[in-house]
């Protein structure tokens, strides 16, 4: 081989690897989210939990079974998951709260932290 062979083959051999390392990495169709976008998608995900918990809250107070109580919802949009945490006055509140917030649409499964309150 021919020093100007060689020289070619080389020179052909890194625009091939240079050309292959600009190239995005992405899995499949799909190309890689920027930074830009995985924040909106977070914002978006984080809007819908509050307006999810917020639909369990709403339920919950309209129940008269439920008053004098102290719940807080959270919500995963994603899982339709909802945990209720705080206090209640019976027992009973408890199973009322879980199945008060099963039956708002989304919510697929619910989770109570609930605590009975103790008088000092």
């Amino acid at each position: 081989m021919t020093l100007r062979s060689k020289a070619l083959t080389a020179a052909l051999a890194v625009l091939l690897s240079s050309a292959a390392l600009a190239q995005t990495t992405t899995t499949g169709d799909t190309p890689a989210l920027t930074k830009q976008q995985i924040r909106a998608q977070m914002h978006a995900d984080r809007a819908a939990n509050h307006a999810l918990a917020k639909k369990v809250r709403e339920a919950l107070f309209k129940n008269r079974d439920l008053n004098d109580t102290d719940i807080a919802v959270f919500a995963n949009t994603r899982t339709g998951k909802v945990i209720l945490a705080g206090t209640i006055l019976d027992e009973s509140q408890d199973q009322v709260a879980q199945d008060v917030a099963s039956k708002v649409p989304g919510v697929q499964s619910v989770s109570s932290k609930l605590t009975l309150y103790a008088a000092p």
